[in-house]
Protein backbone atom coordinates (compact mmCIF):
# COMPACT_ATOMS: atom_id res chain seq x y z
CA UNK A 1 0.00 0.00 0.00
CA UNK A 2 1.44 3.72 -0.53
CA UNK A 3 3.95 5.03 1.55
CA UNK A 4 3.20 8.16 2.62
CA UNK A 5 0.38 8.38 5.25
CA UNK A 6 -2.90 9.34 3.68
CA UNK A 7 -4.65 9.74 7.15
CA UNK A 8 -3.52 12.10 9.69
CA UNK A 9 -5.96 12.44 12.23
CA UNK A 10 -9.98 11.79 11.04
CA UNK A 11 -12.47 11.73 13.63
CA UNK A 12 -15.21 8.88 13.36
CA UNK A 13 -18.02 9.65 16.03
CA UNK A 14 -18.46 8.08 19.11
CA UNK A 15 -15.30 9.77 20.59
CA UNK A 16 -13.31 7.02 17.67
CA UNK A 17 -10.18 8.89 16.10
CA UNK A 18 -8.26 7.42 13.55
CA UNK A 19 -4.70 7.80 12.48
CA UNK A 20 -1.71 6.50 10.51
CA UNK A 21 0.58 4.38 13.00
CA UNK A 22 3.58 5.73 14.46
CA UNK A 23 6.79 4.31 15.85
CA UNK A 24 5.55 4.78 19.68
CA UNK A 25 2.05 3.21 18.42
CA UNK A 26 4.42 -0.07 18.22
CA UNK A 27 4.53 -1.35 22.46
CA UNK A 28 0.16 -0.45 22.15
CA UNK A 29 0.14 -2.89 18.77
CA UNK A 30 1.88 -5.28 20.27
CA UNK A 31 -0.25 -5.66 23.31
CA UNK A 32 -3.59 -5.11 21.61
CA UNK A 33 -2.29 -7.74 18.67
CA UNK A 34 -1.89 -9.99 21.69
CA UNK A 35 -4.70 -9.38 24.09
CA UNK A 36 -6.92 -10.45 20.43
CA UNK A 37 -5.16 -13.54 19.62
CA UNK A 38 -6.03 -14.49 23.35
CA UNK A 39 -9.14 -13.88 22.95
CA UNK A 40 -10.24 -14.70 19.38
CA UNK A 41 -7.71 -17.69 18.85
CA UNK A 42 -7.56 -19.50 22.05
CA UNK A 43 -10.38 -22.27 20.77
CA UNK A 44 -8.65 -22.97 17.36
CA UNK A 45 -4.99 -22.92 18.18
CA UNK A 46 -3.02 -25.16 21.62
CA UNK A 47 -2.74 -23.04 24.53
CA UNK A 48 1.00 -23.37 24.72
CA UNK A 49 1.16 -21.43 21.40
CA UNK A 50 -0.68 -18.50 23.06
CA UNK A 51 1.09 -18.50 25.99
CA UNK A 52 4.18 -17.56 23.69
CA UNK A 53 2.17 -14.67 22.11
CA UNK A 54 4.05 -12.02 24.21
CA UNK A 55 7.50 -13.29 22.28
CA UNK A 56 5.89 -13.61 18.78
CA UNK A 57 4.28 -10.00 19.10
CA UNK A 58 7.84 -8.72 19.68
CA UNK A 59 9.27 -10.37 16.85
CA UNK A 60 6.54 -9.68 14.24
CA UNK A 61 6.19 -5.69 15.47
CA UNK A 62 9.65 -5.03 15.70
CA UNK A 63 9.61 -2.50 13.63
CA UNK A 64 6.48 -0.60 11.81
CA UNK A 65 5.70 -1.76 8.40
CA UNK A 66 3.24 0.53 5.87
CA UNK A 67 -0.24 0.78 5.44
CA UNK A 68 -1.39 0.12 9.55
CA UNK A 69 -4.46 2.53 10.15
CA UNK A 70 -5.05 2.77 14.23
CA UNK A 71 -8.32 3.93 15.75
CA UNK A 72 -8.07 5.36 19.40
CA UNK A 73 -10.84 6.61 21.69
CA UNK A 74 -9.46 9.22 23.83
CA UNK A 75 -5.68 8.75 24.54
CA UNK A 76 -5.84 4.57 24.19
CA UNK A 77 -5.56 2.27 20.89
CA UNK A 78 -9.25 -0.01 20.84
CA UNK A 79 -7.91 -1.30 17.39
CA UNK A 80 -5.97 -1.29 14.47
CA UNK A 81 -5.68 -2.66 10.59
CA UNK A 82 -2.81 -3.19 8.76
CA UNK A 83 -2.82 -3.17 4.86
CA UNK A 84 -0.47 -4.90 2.81
CA UNK A 85 0.04 -7.00 -0.62
CA UNK A 86 -0.30 -10.76 -0.87
CA UNK A 87 -0.12 -13.13 -3.99
CA UNK A 88 -0.35 -9.67 -6.09
CA UNK A 89 -3.34 -8.40 -4.46
CA UNK A 90 -3.86 -5.85 -1.60
CA UNK A 91 -4.61 -7.79 1.74
CA UNK A 92 -5.95 -7.16 4.90
CA UNK A 93 -3.30 -8.52 7.28
CA UNK A 94 -4.95 -7.96 10.56
CA UNK A 95 -7.78 -6.13 11.62
CA UNK A 96 -8.37 -6.13 15.64
CA UNK A 97 -10.47 -4.54 18.25
CA UNK A 98 -9.54 -5.08 21.98
CA UNK A 99 -11.91 -7.75 23.15
CA UNK A 100 -13.82 -5.67 26.08
CA UNK A 101 -14.41 -3.39 23.05
CA UNK A 102 -15.83 -5.96 20.20
CA UNK A 103 -19.13 -5.14 19.02
CA UNK A 104 -18.76 -1.46 19.31
CA UNK A 105 -18.14 -1.01 15.57
CA UNK A 106 -14.44 -0.17 15.67
CA UNK A 107 -13.94 -2.88 13.41
CA UNK A 108 -16.86 -1.16 11.26
CA UNK A 109 -14.71 1.86 10.98
CA UNK A 110 -11.46 0.28 10.49
CA UNK A 111 -12.31 -2.16 7.46
CA UNK A 112 -14.41 0.96 5.65
CA UNK A 113 -11.35 2.99 6.30
CA UNK A 114 -8.83 0.22 5.01
CA UNK A 115 -11.71 0.49 1.86
CA UNK A 116 -11.59 4.29 1.48
CA UNK A 117 -7.10 3.71 1.42
CA UNK A 118 -7.58 1.10 -1.04
CA UNK A 119 -9.91 2.91 -3.32
CA UNK A 120 -7.57 6.32 -2.86
CA UNK A 121 -4.97 3.82 -4.26
CA UNK A 122 -6.57 2.63 -6.94
CA UNK A 123 -7.26 -0.91 -5.83
CA UNK A 124 -10.19 -2.39 -6.62
CA UNK A 125 -10.60 -5.64 -4.23
CA UNK A 126 -9.03 -6.95 -1.33
CA UNK A 127 -9.09 -10.21 0.80
CA UNK A 128 -8.06 -11.86 3.68
CA UNK A 129 -8.38 -14.85 5.44
CA UNK A 130 -10.23 -16.03 8.54
CA UNK A 131 -10.10 -18.95 10.53
CA UNK A 132 -12.65 -20.96 9.22
CA UNK A 133 -14.02 -22.15 12.85
CA UNK A 134 -14.34 -18.29 13.92
CA UNK A 135 -17.97 -17.55 13.19
CA UNK A 136 -18.00 -14.20 14.69
CA UNK A 137 -15.27 -12.44 12.35
CA UNK A 138 -17.46 -14.87 8.99
CA UNK A 139 -20.53 -13.40 10.12
CA UNK A 140 -18.50 -9.72 10.36
CA UNK A 141 -16.94 -9.70 6.74
CA UNK A 142 -20.55 -10.92 4.82
CA UNK A 143 -21.76 -8.15 6.80
CA UNK A 144 -19.30 -5.60 5.34
CA UNK A 145 -20.02 -7.38 1.72
CA UNK A 146 -17.12 -10.38 1.82
CA UNK A 147 -17.43 -13.31 -0.05
CA UNK A 148 -15.89 -16.14 1.30
CA UNK A 149 -14.08 -17.88 -1.87
CA UNK A 150 -11.85 -20.68 -0.89
CA UNK A 151 -9.85 -22.70 1.72
CA UNK A 152 -6.90 -23.84 2.77
CA UNK A 153 -4.95 -24.57 5.90
CA UNK A 154 -2.20 -22.09 6.80
CA UNK A 155 0.07 -21.88 10.27
CA UNK A 156 -1.13 -20.01 12.97
CA UNK A 157 1.45 -19.39 15.64
CA UNK A 158 2.82 -22.67 14.08
CA UNK A 159 -0.04 -24.87 14.59
CA UNK A 160 -1.73 -26.07 11.18
CA UNK A 161 -5.19 -24.45 11.52
CA UNK A 162 -8.37 -24.53 8.11
CA UNK A 163 -9.25 -20.86 7.35
CA UNK A 164 -11.29 -19.40 4.80
CA UNK A 165 -10.09 -16.47 2.00
CA UNK A 166 -12.68 -13.89 2.33
CA UNK A 167 -12.77 -11.94 -0.99
CA UNK A 168 -13.99 -8.56 -2.07
CA UNK A 169 -13.87 -8.05 -5.78
CA UNK A 170 -15.16 -4.06 -5.60
CA UNK A 171 -14.89 -2.17 -2.91
CA UNK A 172 -18.33 -0.40 -2.71
CA UNK A 173 -19.76 -2.35 0.57
CA UNK A 174 -16.55 -1.09 2.13
CA UNK A 175 -16.31 2.28 1.39
CA UNK A 176 -19.45 4.42 3.00
CA UNK A 177 -21.03 7.65 1.60
CA UNK A 178 -19.45 10.48 2.33
CA UNK A 179 -19.55 11.65 5.89
CA UNK A 180 -21.14 7.96 7.05
CA UNK A 181 -17.91 6.34 8.31
CA UNK A 182 -18.70 5.47 11.88
CA UNK A 183 -19.30 2.79 13.75
CA UNK A 184 -21.72 0.74 13.34
CA UNK A 185 -24.44 0.18 16.03
CA UNK A 186 -23.66 -3.52 18.26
Amino acid sequence: MRGEPGISVKAVGDGITLREAREADLDDIRTLHTESWRSAYAPFVPNAALQDLPKEMAARWAELPSGVICAHDGGRMVGFVRLKTRQGWPYIDNLHALPERRGEGIGAVLIQAAGERLQADGSGRVWLTVIAGNMGARRFYARHGGVEAGQGIEPVLGHPTPVLAVVWNRLGPLVPKIGELRPEPA
